[in-house]
């Protein structure tokens, strides 16, 4: 009996031990979860500007794939990626035997086309002509006019009328008997309408005339020069077919042969841009376009350049706005400034647009973690000063690091309380 109610005594004490330790860890995890829900956070303010966001990719204008205009074989490439070139630089070369046939006559036939243009640029010919041809316009002219005055005011103007009538001769036959009789009077009407349209057509030649001379003597082409320059032209286009030329100042981005390549027409040759002139074409909500206004500063960012940062200004807005995933959106380009050093900027690249849309004001901001959120909207819990915790909605806007910008009925310095977490049980 004595064991057993040894037995019973130590079991009890175990009980006693379990709930003791029980109630310390029940109020040690009370005392944790009174310590979060206590956690404090203040509201703070904040130097905030108003941005839109939105992303494009990197672009330069001008830029030119430049392509070869026939077939042959690369005699020589002048040019590696990453020179500076010119206006007018020949960058690569054909073998000219190695191309059609027409090409290599072509250089002959520049030749003789610049010889002739040369020769009538020298020649005061034209010059001489065109003062000749307008004393003719000029003296066809005041004879028309003088020959219509005449016949509008003239009460004498010599006329012939003649008749053919049908009499008998002595044979039994027929023959038609001709009278001529002339005399003078008013101009019949049908003469005063073919001078008065003749006079018309001297008028425009006069005035033809009259341009073609004072073109030539201010320095202008004859048509024989027009007509010579375009021959030199076209030679020169067949010609050129041979080189690849740089259309305008820029840098060599790549290089696509080497010497002894052979190449079709319309392979790629090389790629050149003016990486003076670098944009973005970014494209922005309907909700947003209306605030976007051409000279706005921006910020962009590429995805490929890690610690680039661009700068710029919105320089044109298209009107006009397109279909993109069921959403409107409108093209807005973003011309980029003149970066400092020899940084890497790989065209195409996703390009990251910052658009300030108004400048810096203060606003109050409090900690993401602060904010709470149901049935009713937005809200944060503010601490009195008893202590107590009271509800103030407000609305967030643009995040900042860890911390929201908001409206609402806050000051800064507010203490914030943390939210309650949830639990399923004890111990949580």
């Amino acid at each position: 009996m004595f064991k057993n109610k040894a037995v019973r005594n130590w079991g009890i004490v175990v009980v006693v031990i379990v709930a003791v330790l029980f109630g310390v860890w029940t109020f040690a995890s009370a005392t944790t979860n009174t310590t979060a829900v206590n956690t404090e956070s203040k509201v703070v303010s904040l130097d905030v500007a108003e941005t839109i966001e939105a992303s494009g990719s990197l672009e330069a204008q001008p830029f030119a794939a430049l392509n070869w205009k026939t077939s042959g074989v690369v005699e020589k490439v002048n040019v590696k990626a990453g020179d500076i070139v010119k206006a007018g630089d020949t960058l690569a070369t054909l073998q000219p035997t190695s191309t059609e046939a027409g090409i290599v006559s072509a250089k002959a036939d520049l030749v003789n086309a610049q010889v002739k243009l040369r020769d009538l640029l020298n020649s005061g010919t034209a010059l001489a002509q065109a003062k000749i041809d307008l004393k003719d316009a000029q003296e066809a002219y005041t004879k028309a006019d003088n020959y219509l005055k005449y016949l509008n005011y003239s009460e004498y103007v010599p006329q012939t009328i003649y008749t053919a009538k049908l009499v008998a001769t002595g044979s039994n036959g027929w023959e038609y008997q001709y009278d001529t009789r002339n005399f003078k009077g008013p101009a019949p009407k049908d003469w005063i309408v073919e001078a008065t349209n003749d006079l018309a057509l001297k008028k425009g030649k006069l005035d033809d005339a009259q341009q073609t001379y004072d073109s030539l003597l201010a320095g202008a082409e004859s048509p024989d020069v027009t007509a010579a320059r375009a021959g030199v032209e076209a030679a020169q286009a067949t010609v050129n077919s041979l080189y690849i030329i740089a259309p305008f100042d820029g840098e060599i981005l790549s290089v696509e042969q080497q010497a002894g390549d052979v190449v079709n027409t319309g392979d790629l040759s090389l790629n050149l841009a003016d990486m003076q002139g670098l944009y973005v074409e970014t494209q922005v909500d309907e909700s947003d376009v209306a605030n976007v206004k051409v000279g706005q500063p921006t910020v962009v960012t590429l995805d490929a350049v890690a610690g680039v940062t661009l700068t710029g200004k919105v320089s044109a807005i298209n009107p006009v706005g397109e279909n993109v995933s069921d959403l409107v959106k409108y093209t807005v380009r973003i011309d980029l400034d003149q970066l400092d050093g020899d940084a890497f900027l790989p065209l195409g690249a996703t390009a990251d647009v910052v658009i300030k849309i108004k400048d810096e004001t203060v606003s109050l901001a409090v900690p993401i973690a602060v904010m709470q959120n149901d049935g009713q909207g937005e809200y944060v819990m503010v601490i009195q000063s008893d202590g107590s915790a009271k509800r103030v909605d407000v609305i967030s806007g643009v995040i900042v690091g860890d911390l929201v910008v908001l409206n609402g009925d806050l000051n800064e310095g507010d203490q914030l309380q943390l939210p309650v977490p949830e639990t399923d049980g004890i111990g949580g």
